[in-house]
């Protein structure tokens, strides 16, 4: 295979990948939802008391609009917002089941996608394994945005607090 042709299939494949993130599904309940759904479901998750300016933080998107997608969550049932004693300023959110539920729905998927690739690299050789590594590690570095994400500028602070826009693990 020509390089071009090779450097067309992963941009072809990372097309594919953006438009499955962009479908909405169900993740084992009954409520359609959103990758930026389940990237505030998840960062609640991972991150149990954390506020509400956290998550802005850890997601790279503003308070407001994790407010507005909390606010869709908690309608359908997904999320419960809360404050600490002494603090009604600060806004806290918590998974309900059925937003429990959805990340285990959503992890299922993907642990399918990575049991699939796992199957496939465990039939090469190191040397095969190795190049594909590689061919990753410059993907990661021509994409990163230094400006934006973590693993790009060695932001360790940013990069303790699970910066998730950047460095999802399946």
């Amino acid at each position: 295979m020509q390089g071009q042709d090779l450097t067309a299939k992963i941009f072809q494949t990372l097309n594919v990948l953006m438009c499955d993130a962009r479908t909405p599904r169900t993740y084992g309940t009954e409520h359609v939802l959103t990758h930026s759904d389940m990237s505030l479901l998840q960062c609640i998750q991972m991150n149990q008391n954390a506020k509400a300016t956290e998550l802005s933080q850890y997601l790279g998107i503003t308070n407001g609009a994790v407010a507005q997608l909390a606010k869709k969550l908690e309608a359908k049932g997904l999320v419960v917002p809360y404050h600490i004693e002494g603090n009604k300023k600060e806004v806290y959110y918590r998974l309900t089941e059925s937003g429990e539920a959805a990340c285990r729905g959503y992890a299922a998927r993907y642990e399918d996608m990575a049991r699939a690739l796992k199957d496939y690299f465990s039939k090469m050789d190191d040397n095969e394994r190795k190049a594909i590594d590689g061919l990753f590690d410059r993907l990661l570095a021509i994409a990163a945005d230094s400006k934006h994400c973590a693993p790009a500028c060695g932001d360790t602070a940013l990069a303790e607090k699970k910066c998730i826009k950047c460095s999802i693990l399946y």
